[in-house]
This record gives C-alpha cells, structure tokens and sequence, in this order.
C-alpha cells in the first residue's frame, strides 16, 4: 500500500480541520455523511478530508443513538472483529446492525469523543481503499454534573470507496485503555 505523505504541521491543520467539521456536524444534521469525488477535492488530500467525514458521521452516530446513520457508514458486506467478544466477528450489515444496536452507546446516553491527533489515515495508491485508526472516548450522562468517561475504544482497519463514498469495510474494536497521549492499541 501506498501511503499519502503529509508534514506534522499539515496533520495537524487537518485535525483542527477535522474536529471543526466534527464539532458542526454535531449541530447541523446529517452534515458529515461523507462525500464522493463530486464534494470537490480530489486526491489524496481530498480523500483523507472524505474519510475524516467517515470518522466524523461515525461519532455523530454514536453521540445521537441514529443506528440508521451508523448503518450507511458500513459496506453491505463489512466486518467488525471485536476484541474479547465471544460473538465476534461481525459480517454483514444484519449483523453489524445487531451489535450496534445492542451496545453501550445506543442502549445508553453518551456523548462520543475523538483524539483527533491520533488519527491514522492512510490512502492506497489507487484511491479506492485506507486504513483508519481512530479512538472513541465516550462521557456517560454527559450533560449532568455527575459525567463520567463510560468507554475508551479504538476502531481501525480498512475504509473503502463504494461508488464515490467512503465505508468501513474490514475493522477491528477493541478497548483503548489506559489512555495515553502516543499508544496505539492496534495493530
């Protein structure tokens, strides 16, 4: 795999990029689904800003309990391997949909958090596949004085381009704890 090479200056004003685009989509509904070729940039670039869309739809799904936007983020055929889950590996969208619905996030109320200079992208030279890493802290009762981190999960593996738009396709969860400033917790 080829990857996109970018300087520590221009990661981090795609990470502020990001978490701006994350901190609207909160506010504005269905802002961040993620764009094909016809959103405007293209290249590398322009795919890397499409999959920090991925990233940022995905949180927003988590954060809203919206299992419908969670679903249009997943390739029909996709995979989810949970760590220490003796159900796992998830395959199809039946399946990934049934373990969604069923976790913390859609059976609680929480408010999900991403380090957003944590983040892995890497585009393939062809344009059509990455791999993502990214990590999920989530805060419990987030809008009441007793707020507690009820989760800290890392999500990664492999994103596709399915006609023009950006799906997890093949990816790992697991726990993303202790927490810490420069582990990553998978590979």
């Amino acid at each position: 795999m080829t990857t996109a090479e970018i300087s520590r200056r221009e990661l981090l004003r795609k990470g502020a990029a990001g978490t701006m685009f994350g901190a609207a989509a909160l506010a504005v509904p269905r802002i961040a689904l993620a764009q094909g070729p016809a959103g405007g940039v293209t290249g590398a670039e322009g795919q890397v800003g499409e999959i920090y869309q991925l990233q940022a739809a995905f949180h927003r799904a988590k954060s809203t309990a919206d299992l419908d936007l969670m679903m249009s983020l997943w390739a029909d055929d996709a995979t989810l391997a949970n760590q220490g889950d003796p159900n796992s590996p998830y395959s199809g969208s039946a399946s990934i949909r049934a373990f969604f619905q069923n976790s913390g996030s859609f059976t609680h109320r929480r408010f999900s958090l991403v380090p957003s200079f944590k983040t892995q992208i890497n585009v393939g030279h062809n344009g059509d596949h990455a791999w993502l890493y990214f990590e999920c802290h989530d805060v419990g009762d987030y809008d009441l004085p007793a707020r507690a981190i009820a989760a800290d999960l890392f999500l990664a593996g492999i994103v596709r381009r399915i006609k023009g738009n950006w799906a997890f396709s093949t990816m790992t969860a697991g726990k993303s704890s202790p927490l810490s400033v420069d582990h990553y917790y998978f590979p």
